[in-house]
């Protein structure tokens, strides 16, 4: 345990509200704080393929962390419960009830929310074939005993025919318990372009943008319903619920030009309808192809919704940016720059924090700093890929894919001193 002294003197290396961050495993960075920061933890199991980790954070300061085991063509969405000092309480548990029958990838993890006192719901695909023909089901399990067991999962789109259905989000209004899923759908895309890469991007149909909701805590779902279209096809969907209801869905939408550019739409009355869709900035980013990187959406306790995206648009520096909306979406502050580099994946938001993985160098790094903040960003370390977070009283606890050979794991590291 650190003396006074020595934490004293951690707390001035620190400025502020901008947390200087512990390291990999690995390959830490060689500071003062980095060292007498916590260690990172190993969360999945030694010799399995892992990675896709998101989080939440219960009201209780609780949280948990979601992955995805890999073996083969079969995959397994697991879940770890940690106290709010980031104590691994009990066992992972696996959410899919048929061992193996789940997917994900690195543009779409699953979707993961705590609300109430013990209520956990994971968003998460399986793969399906039927007649020749290949897709993705989305499915709910929910948990009412603080992620410990998961009852039956419950299929939340309502088309047959198998298609796409993935970059999904999920919210859930904590004083009415609804649910809201949103994704993109490839039910009404016709002979679509399978996908490919081209320059890092992927190359495939734009899809359309779905949401569903459930007012019977996950049992049913409501007829799925189309929000928007052209819809970049590999970037993550965000969804977010106000204190007074309001729901916002954000996403990457492709303009004429193949512009593609970030736009939020909301909702008044529970989902059953959806403003014109806003985008948030005019980035001039034109690409042929979708870039794997979608929004990050936060609301703030007076109601101000703040959105987090990268962009590389035309004269631009490629970089990380934010906006806020202080009312209900129909306009958006002018971007503000959060960091001038390139980022790999969708931008993660805890509270006012954003944290990213950032590209271009010798390995891959987890990268993050308050929103607002002037000062340099905050290194989690290097080999630290796609982050997801969660902040609490304790502080920020940052979830990450550390890859060694051909097998990745994912950890788990305290990423501040307070």
């Amino acid at each position: 345990m650190l003396s006074n002294k020595l934490t004293i003197g951690v707390l001035c290396v620190v400025v502020c509200s901008l947390f200087l961050s512990g390291c990999n495993h690995s390959t830490a960075h060689e500071s003062t704080a980095a060292k007498l920061a916590p260690a990172p933890v190993q969360l999945s199991a030694d010799g399995v393929d892992a990675a896709e980790p998101v989080t939440a954070v219960a009201p209780d300061g609780a949280f948990y962390v979601a992955w995805v085991n890999h073996e083969a063509k079969n995959a397994d969405v697991m879940l770890g419960r940690f106290d709010q000092r980031g104590k691994l309480l009990g066992a992972p548990v696996r959410v899919n009830p048929q061992a193996g029958n789940a997917t994900a990838w690195r543009g779409d993890q699953p979707s993961l929310v705590v609300a109430g006192k013990s209520s956990v719901y994971v968003v998460w695909t399986a793969r399906v074939e039927s007649d020749g023909k290949k897709g993705t089901d989305l499915y709910l399990s929910v948990s009412d005993d603080l992620g410990k067991t998961f009852g039956a999962p419950v299929k939340i789109n309502d088309d047959q025919t198998p298609a796409a259905h993935g970059m999904h989000s999920l919210a859930v209004n904590d004083h009415n318990g609804r649910i809201y899923v949103s994704w993109l759908d490839e039910r009404n895309v016709h002979a679509p372009q399978p996908s490919t890469k081209a320059d890092g991007h992927h190359m495939e149909s734009n899809r359309e943008l779905f949401i569903a909701y459930s007012t019977d805590g996950g049992r049913t779902f409501s007829r799925n319903q189309k929000v928007a279209g052209e819809a970049c096809p590999c970037c993550k969907t965000a969804l977010a619920v106000a204190h007074d209801g309001t729901v916002y869905i954000g996403w990457r939408h492709v303009l004429p030009g193949n512009f593609r550019h970030i736009a939020i739409t909301s909702s008044q009355d529970g989902g059953a309808t959806f403003s014109k869709p806003v985008i948030v900035s005019d980035d001039k980013w034109m690409l042929q192809g979708c870039p794997v990187s979608g929004p990050s959406l936060a609301l703030g306790e007076d109601g101000v919704l703040k959105v987090l995206w990268y962009a590389a648009g035309e004269g631009n520096t490629p970089g990380l940016y934010s906006s806020e909306s202080k009312d209900k979406a129909k306009t958006f502050s002018p971007r503000e720059l959060v960091a001038q580099e390139s980022v790999r994946g969708t931008p993660a938001l805890a509270g006012n924090i954003a944290i990213w993985e950032m590209t271009g160098g010798a390995a891959a790094e987890t990268k993050f700093r308050p929103v607002g903040s002037h000062g340099p960003a905050a290194s989690v370390g290097t080999n630290a890929e796609l982050p997801a977070a969660v902040l609490n009283r304790a502080g920020l606890f940052v979830a990450y894919i550390s890859k060694e050979k051909e097998k990745r794991s994912v950890w788990l590291v305290k990423a501040d001193q307070r």
